[in-house]
């Protein structure tokens, strides 16, 4: 039944070679069953599947260990206890819920160790002369929340001569510069008086809160800097007074009043004013110091900041689990960190990568608690270093990329023996359920080495293809659908975008099409001219040169062709540096011109030494420069410029074409121009209709690869104008206006790293030249009559 060849070939994709097993054909399933160890060795031996993977094993750093918890700490905490020698009633309750200290392991440790922290360090109002705490939830359900008042203590403000006070801030103008001001504002509360606004502080003395809490008389002051002359603030009554010997007090959170009371607001990792807000100390982070303090099984030194700064990281996202949940779902990705050469190949290319560079700073709120000050006890400052911030790397798209298509590519190769494989099974089974000859064996492979021998020599050389030609073009190419931009990001993620960056070209409006869009019009432009004309300027200025010396009137014929031929033959890039330095502003040209008269010449007809700005109409199209004449960087005349750079391409180009030409013209039969001569023809016709027609049949083909070449012809552009004048504008792409698309996307990957615009621009250079050469190439007479 046909079920039956169905199904074997179905068990040839689920282990090739099995549909071979069951038709009895031994040697072709040990043939397709070697390819698929081979395929399945390369995914496990370049996988970590047997592993267990840990999303903190990305931060640097060793663990300390389930082991110095129990010997380590566990044996201060039992020498010493607390610092009073007395027992932690919750480490104790902890400790029995866990079955015995022996059960501690670094995890429980760290979750005892976030939970005492939070226990002891609530999030809470604390009124400033009373020291009275107040859980968040209280004051919010016990006062009114309206009527509360945030005191600014640290700002820098202006004070006139009537004790107003005055707050600097910058205004965008319609011209998008910036223009400083000074409001009138409330001493604490920067209230702002939109009627009273200064255009400068001429006439206004510096005042600076300091954000130094200070209490004196029962009354709670900040510290401030009036004129250069130390004052306080009564944050309940506003005045401005002087004290003598005030009790400084310690505030790290922002202030409130409220019914004439001042009260400080805590909630640990809180930054306010640049600062973090600290975890107080408990009497277990001081035990834990104590433990790294002294000298066990586990010395204290065996660990480092690097160290200390990983168990912190892991405190802190104890304390804040939505933290810890994101960091272990984008860290701990099992096709990234255990997949295999395929598996992470094919996810690599769908997703680009998930985790995002990051940097973790949140700890720092730990380090008084954990790490202690230089007034606590067992401080651990001048031991060990915390870093801040802490640098986790991400997922890098770039190189997830490039692997994944490797892995594409590679697989594809196993794909097509697959394909093979299931084939093979399946036609195989019907040929004996329908009693046909079956090759077997040897004669199987033979039959195939003779019927497909071309594809069997050939196949190395498209194996080596698909990974040096054909895995760097896709890469290029697939860049353009994504939102890859700058340095930063070929170290991070970045996204597939589809055809936003091709849409952007034709949409002025967006970010990028307000600039790339409008310049790449712009570019395209003046490449297609700039490939037109120094293509037909060389073509017909080899013609010409190949008309004269192939007339039998000019003598020295052959040193007149070796003469000629010199500018084909000196290296391109040199050539090309020469006319830079004699072209330049102070270069050879100018110098022989002004020195010959010509400068003279043209200032009267103020076509140089004349300001710009002082012309109109035809006049600016003939402007040369001010002081000199500048061939490559006039930014006010850049059709100037660039006629002077297809002037000097025909210095580069026309020798080819003229060697090609002469002899293509030798080779004319004679008796064609014979016969013109009977017939009366002119020197004119004979050229026009014999000479340039049996040219152009020759030469059609190269006139049109010169043409894509010059499309491409980054080194004029690169090496004598730079691709300027107006080029590294932002507002304009960074797009010169010499630029031709190939040099401008030099420019943006290797200056502004600006890659995906650059691949859209490349991807269309190739749909636009290839089918233009294409089109063209098909439909010349060398090409049909091939």
């Amino acid at each position: 039944m046909k079920i039956y060849s169905i199904l074997k070939a179905i068990a040839s994709g689920l282990i090739w070679g099995l549909g071979q097993l069951l038709n009895g054909q031994f040697f072709k399933f040990l043939f397709f069953f070697v390819v698929f160890v081979l395929f399945v060795g390369i995914e496990f031996q370049t996988s970590h599947y047997q592993d267990d993977i840990n999303a903190y094993d990305k931060i640097v750093g060793k663990d300390f260990g389930d082991d110095w918890y129990v010997n380590g700490f566990l044996a201060e905490y039992n020498y010493n206890k607390l610092v009073d020698g007395t027992e932690y009633e919750d480490f104790e309750v902890f400790i029995d819920e866990i079955g015995g200290q022996s059960n501690l392991t670094e995890d429980l440790f760290i979750q005892f160790f976030a939970q005492d922290l939070k226990k002891n360090n609530p999030i809470r109002y604390t009124n400033l002369v009373t020291n009275e705490d107040i859980l968040v939830d209280d004051f919010n359900q016990g006062y009114d929340e309206e009527n509360i008042v945030h005191l600014l203590r640290k700002q820098t403000l202006y004070k006139d001569d009537l004790g107003i006070y005055y707050k600097e801030r910058n205004v965008v103008q319609e011209d998008g510069s910036n223009k400083k001001e000074f409001i009138e504002t409330t001493i604490l509360t920067d209230e702002l008086n939109e009627s009273n606004i200064l255009s400068s502080n001429e006439g206004l003395t510096l005042f600076v809160k300091s954000g130094e809490i200070y209490t004196a008389n029962s009354k709670i002051y900040v510290k401030v800097m009036d004129d250069g002359l130390t004052k306080y603030i009564d944050l309940q009554s506003n005045e401005l007074i002087s004290l003598t010997s005030p009790t400084a007090v310690r505030v790290e959170g922002p202030i409130y009043e409220l019914d004439g009371n001042i009260y400080e607001y805590y909630e640990p990792n809180l930054i306010y004013n640049s600062k973090r807000i600290q975890y107080k100390e408990t009497d277990f982070s001081i035990t834990f110091r104590q433990a790294m303090s002294y000298t066990y099984s586990y010395a204290w030194n065996e660990y480092n900041g690097i160290d200390y700064t990983k168990l912190m990281i892991k405190v802190y996202h104890e304390l804040n689990p939505e933290v810890r949940d994101s960091f272990l779902e984008s860290y701990n990705n099992f096709f990234y960190d255990q997949g295999g050469l395929f598996v992470r190949g094919y996810w690599a290319v769908f997703t680009l990568g998930t985790a995002k560079k990051i940097s973790i700073s949140g700890h720092m709120g730990l380090m008084d608690a954990m790490i202690g000050t230089r007034d606590s006890d067992f401080s651990l400052l001048s031991t060990v270093m915390i870093s801040d911030p802490v640098p986790i790397q991400g997922h890098v798209s770039t190189l997830l990329l490039l692997e994944g298509l490797i892995g594409v590519i590679l697989s594809f190769f196993f794909f097509i023996i697959m394909i093979w494989n299931i084939r093979d099974a399946y036609v195989t089974s019907e040929k004996k359920r329908q009693k046909q000859k079956v090759l077997k064996g040897l004669d199987y492979f033979k039959n195939v080495y003779e019927d497909s021998f071309e594809y069997i020599v050939l196949s190395p050389a498209i194996f080596v293809l698909g990974f040096i030609s054909i895995m760097p073009i896709a890469f290029g190419f697939v860049i353009a659908f994504t939102n890859i931009s700058g340095n930063e990001s070929m170290l991070d993620t970045f996204d597939w975008v589809g055809l936003t960056n091709f849409f952007a070209l034709f949409n002025f409006t967006t970010g990028l099409g307000a600039s790339f869009g409008l310049a790449f019009w712009r570019v395209l432009s003046w490449t297609i001219v700039w490939a037109v004309l120094s293509t037909g300027t060389v073509f017909f200025g080899g013609f010409i040169q190949a008309l004269i010396l192939n007339s039998e009137k000019v003598v020295f014929r052959k040193l007149w062709r070796t003469i000629l031929i010199l500018p084909w033959a000196i290296p391109a890039l040199l050539s090309q540096m020469v006319f830079s330095v004699m072209f330049n502003e102070v270069g050879f040209v100018n110098t022989f011109m002004q020195e010959i008269g010509i400068y003279e010449i043209l200032r009267n007809l103020k076509m140089l030494g004349v300001s710009y700005d002082s012309l109109t109409g035809f006049s600016r199209l003939l402007y040369l420069g001010e002081s000199n004449i500048q061939w490559f960087s006039n930014p006010f005349n850049p059709t100037f410029v660039r006629a002077t750079l297809i002037v000097v391409n025909i210095w580069l180009g026309f020798p080819y074409f003229m060697a090609l030409m002469t002899g293509v013209m030798t080779a004319i039969d004679k008796t064609l121009y014979e016969a013109a001569d009977i017939d009366g023809a002119s020197s004119m016709q004979k050229i026009s209709k014999i000479t340039m027609p049996l040219v152009l049949y020759s030469t059609a083909p190269i006139l049109i690869m010169t043409f894509s070449g010059n499309f491409n012809n980054f080194g004029v552009i690169y090496f004598i104008t730079g691709g300027g004048p107006n080029a590294g504008i932002a507002s304009r792409g960074f797009a010169g206006d010499t630029d031709i698309l190939i040099s401008w996307m030099y420019t943006l990957t290797v200056d502004y790293s600006i890659f995906n615009m650059a691949s859209v621009f490349s991807v269309l250079i190739f749909l636009f030249v290839g089918s233009l050469t294409a089109w063209n190439l098909s439909r010349t007479r060398a090409f049909m009559e091939d």
